[in-house]
């Protein structure tokens, strides 16, 4: 049987949209049917070849890793009882060895043998994708669609677990700021205002639509990317500056940007990947004892977490679908910056 899906067969080049062996489930995998992947912005640096050196890929590949769907067949070796063909799923995409000392520690997706869905394998943007193991599943209910699922995969992820990890810093007073509010920051600002309810949320970006938004999902403060940011970030701060900063964008001039604006003591976590450098101020940096730090995906239970907290109506979504044979007008669309929130391609 086959199956239709969207490759990347030469870099820079459009995805081909063709048909293909539809896969098969053996041993403990399992075949999923594809209700909807993400559009993310590491797919484009994939599919332009910018990283190609450091992540190299077998060529032609389908990419896509945030995916949800539905079990279309299971291998011989899936313990039964654990799903059956229909339910609804999302793809947990840190495929770790299950076995190392960091997979133990539940950090799966910072295995240094991981796998990914689009980078090692095929992934979402076909009709039907393979998941090597039932250990990568995260069975979800009727009331979120396979749609508002598949982004919360990484997009919704990704930024839950940077903001988690200093959640404790969002007493009553503080101040946390998203930078860049596309796929994951439209989610960041809502986990801000969830983690930190007494504390001023801010959004920063470019794009005057996608910081309107920002504030319909929580932000109490918007600001443009500018000379003037610093400035007008200490005049709505009292001169203090920002606890926590999220960089979503992870460019080299956001994440100076957002180094200028911590407060004493404050955090930058960075999740984005569009630049290739670090660079900040060491003077400031020292003696504002500030911390800068990178925050890679979550893990299969914070995934759970979110889901949860989505499945409970505490997350909203900004969703642009696109059906696969489009799926070269979504990656331009992204490209452009005309998408606010996350492009999903729906490819049954």
């Amino acid at each position: 049987m086959s199956m239709l899906s969207a490759r990347i067969h030469v870099y820079q080049k459009p995805l081909v949209v063709e048909k293909v062996p539809k896969p098969r489930a053996k041993g403990p995998g399992v075949v999923v049917k594809v209700g909807a992947a993400g559009l993310c912005h590491s797919d484009l640096h994939l599919i332009a070849g910018e990283w190609k050196d450091s992540i190299p890929l077998r060529l032609p590949l389908a990419p896509g890793h945030e995916i949800a769907g539905y079990v279309e067949e299971l291998g011989e070796d899936v313990p039964g009882g654990l799903f059956k063909v229909g339910d609804l799923v999302a793809v947990f995409g840190g495929w770790g060895c299950g076995v190392c000392h960091v997979c133990k520690l539940g950090d799966e997706q910072s295995c240094p043998k991981a796998k990914w869905p689009g980078i090692s394998q095929d992934g979402g943007y076909a009709q039907y994708v393979s998941v090597p193991s039932y250990r990568f599943l995260i069975k979800a209910d009727g009331r979120l669609s396979a749609e508002e699922l598949a982004p919360l995969t990484d997009a919704g992820l990704t930024p839950y677990r940077a903001i988690r990890r200093f959640r404790h810093m969002l007493v009553p007073g503080t101040s946390v700021a998203v930078v860049g509010i596309g796929g994951l920051g439209s989610y960041g600002v809502q986990y801000a205002r969830f983690f930190g309810p007494a504390s001023t949320v801010m959004a920063i970006d470019r794009n005057e639509k996608k910081l309107d938004l920002a504030k319909k999902f929580g932000a109490d403060r918007t600001f443009p990317i500018s000379d003037e940011l610093r400035a007008q970030v200490m005049d709505a701060t009292g001169g203090r500056g920002v606890d926590l900063v999220l960089d979503c964008a992870g460019a080299e001039n956001t994440i100076s940007a957002s180094a200028g604006i911590l407060a004493k003591g404050g955090v930058l976590a960075i999740v984005g990947l569009f630049g290739s450098m670090i660079k900040v101020p060491l003077m400031p940096a020292v003696i504002n004892e500030n911390t800068i730090t990178g925050s890679l995906w979550g893990n299969y239970n914070e995934l759970a977490e979110v889901i949860e907290l989505a499945r409970q109506g505490k997350v909203k979504h900004s969703l642009a679908p696109f059906k696969l044979e489009d799926i070269n007008g979504a990656i331009d669309q992204l490209k452009a910056g005309k998408i606010a929130g996350r492009a999903v391609i729906t490819p049954n």
